[in-house]
């Protein structure tokens, strides 16, 4: 194992009032270390680490050079890092920009250009690389290439550490985590199908037809499950998404399950359910982060959950 380094975190004081203690963060070369906690304390450790020398801290409202080509960007923070080791096609096709070459960055999506604030952990010699709330949204293939971009940090021997107050998106990424609070850093054992329990057999059913209810622009919008891509919940709000537009559903994930395996749909994520007839390809992206590609014009893939793959093989038959 590399060596372990402990890195002392001053504590942080408000009216009095703890808001975190001192504490030690064990940081090592190739380390993926999530630290979840609330915005607040985020905000704060974001601050104490820009402070820190031999660390680069990655904040989501960094600005970019709107006016230049993603190339032309690429180009400049090569030079701006003094790292000319680094091939300008190669980081394209790292951060899946290589038809966005010539492309102002100010008409990139909101995901390409989350992605594009990511280079400078790239370039950055720095050996300890902070990243606020790397996932927040973010669409599920930006998600998906913020994971092999850490993947690529990781083989720089660079130690990562990720804040976010969302635990399940620093599951996936994280080799360690911890949560900091008020009493200090706890590290967590988290196993994914401890969190998730969602049955992963449900009884079979006899074929039946049936109608999705969805509401858009105060119309009731039936679809036949056929139609159906996948069914994202996020925050509690379910979206089925048709054809790559999404239609809000009053049905919980469970009652749609339900509904939806006799048509050959897979609760895929405990958030997520996928109409098999749509799925192309799944990737596998690392050790405990699978996904599944659909057939779409639009890159869309969505979650797979470590503990759902051998179910899913099984019903394949592979």
């Amino acid at each position: 194992m590399n060596q372990q380094l402990l890195l002392e975190i001053d504590p942080y004081t408000e009216s009095g009032n703890v808001i975190y203690p001192s504490f030690q963060l064990p940081l090592h070369a190739g380390a993926i270390i999530g630290i979840y906690t609330d915005v607040t304390k985020i905000n704060t450790l974001m601050q104490w680490f820009s402070r820190q020398q031999k660390t680069y801290t990655h904040v989501r409202e960094n600005a970019l050079y709107e006016r230049l080509t993603v190339g032309e960007y690429i180009h400049f923070s090569i030079k701006l890092f003094t790292a000319p080791q680094y091939n300008k096609e190669d980081i394209l096709k790292l951060f899946s920009l290589s038809e966005q070459k010539n492309n102002k960055i100010h008409t990139l999506q909101h995901g390409e250009k989350q992605r594009l604030k990511l280079l400078y952990t790239y370039l950055s010699s720095a050996p300890t690389q902070i990243i606020e709330e790397p996932f927040q949204n973010l669409d599920e293939y930006s998600k998906q290439n913020v994971l092999k971009l850490l993947i690529a940090l990781q083989k720089q021997e660079k130690t990562i550490v990720l804040l976010s107050n969302n635990l399940e998106e620093l599951i996936i990424s994280s080799t360690e985590i911890y949560r900091l609070d008020a009493f200090g850093l706890h590290a967590l054992d988290v196993k994914e199908d401890e969190i998730e329990k969602v049955p992963t057999h449900i009884e079979s059913a006899p074929i039946r037809l049936d109608k999705i209810p969805t509401k858009k622009n105060d119309k009731i919008i039936l679809f036949n499950p056929p139609e159906i891509d996948y069914i994202e919940s996020v925050e509690g709000v379910v979206c089925v998404y048709v054809a790559n537009e999404a239609y809000p559903c009053t049905l919980s994930l469970n009652d749609l399950e339900q509904k939806l395996t006799p048509f050959g749909f897979f609760r895929s994520h405990r958030s997520y359910i996928v109409n098999l007839q749509k799925v192309r390809e799944i990737i596998t992206w690392t050790r405990n982060s699978y996904s599944l590609a659909l057939n779409s014009n639009e890159k869309t893939v969505v979650p797979l959950s470590k503990n759902k793959l051998a179910d899913l093989k099984e019903i394949l038959g592979i």
